[in-house]
């Protein structure tokens, strides 16, 4: 099962979700609804977003956590919040660290746009293609966490619509930056499905062949090109939150190993 988050503490993302009020009595109750829900599937792994070689770290935290659910040791953090509470009424003995950190090529980006600034034939190339992509405005946010539990929050940027803007990211803005053999944003593109592809693989070395549902909590970015990676895998069939959850119906095939 696939979870799409936001992040709940600190980030250098460019899209930000403000939680101010994570330890209110109103969101408490909110995640530990959520955690209730997720280990009602009897989960045998569940996947975090932190390296591989964090995994000590995580596990030092997550037994402290089991012996007073109410240590502020990284509380706020969707890992905690969501992934061991769920993993703790789960029976898990820890939550499995799969990221893999992998910086993008910004600084290429950067440099392209500096070395056409003058140029302007190139300018008006990248224009036209630009105007192929008025029809996709980039997608505004318009569902705020302030508004919405946290299980909705999580299910709009698990969902399609969710998707939106980093489908603009990384599909039709991209490509912009590269003219004739210059394929700057492909190269841009490229580096971000590789370090999914890398996290897809850290997840398969993870799961054992007796694992029937393993959960992965992640950063919503991540979603689009990991969704890819599990619909191509033979053992592994998508389950999304909302079909999880009960808000929308399952696929029609049946499920071989989730």
């Amino acid at each position: 099962m696939l979870i799409g988050t936001f992040h709940f503490g600190a980030t250098t993302d460019a899209h930000r979700t403000a939680f101010p009020d994570l330890f209110s009595t109103r969101r408490q109750a909110e995640l530990q609804q959520l955690a209730t829900q997720l280990a009602a599937l009897h989960p045998t792994k569940f996947f975090v977003e932190n390296e591989p070689r964090q995994q000590v770290m995580w596990d030092s935290v997550y037994a402290r956590y089991q012996r007073s659910p109410d240590d502020t040791v990284g509380r706020r953090n969707e890992i905690v919040q969501v992934a061991m509470r769920t993993a703790r009424l789960a029976g898990l003995p820890r939550v499995t660290c799969v990221d893999h950190q992998q910086a993008l090529p910004y600084k290429q980006l950067n440099d392209f746009a500096e070395r056409i600034e003058h140029d302007t034939a190139t300018q008006r190339r990248i224009a036209a293609y630009k105007l192929l992509a008025l029809p996709y405005p980039y997608p505004k946010q318009t569902h705020r966490l302030a508004d919405h539990t946290v299980t909705e929050q999580l299910l709009y940027v698990s969902s399609r619509a969710g998707e939106a803007s980093n489908r603009a990211d990384y599909f039709v803005y991209s490509p912009n930056y590269g003219v004739g053999d210059d394929y700057t944003g492909v190269s841009f593109i490229t580096s971000w499905y590789e370090r999914n592809a890398k996290i897809f693989t850290n997840i398969l070395r993870a799961t054992d062949p007796t694992d029937k549902v393993v959960i992965l909590l992640i950063g919503s970015a991540h979603l689009m090109p990991l969704r890819h990676y599990f619909q191509q895998h033979p053992y592994f069939e998508v389950v999304e939150l909302a079909q999880a959850l009960g808000t929308q119906r399952p696929p029609a095939r049946a499920a071989r190993r989730r």
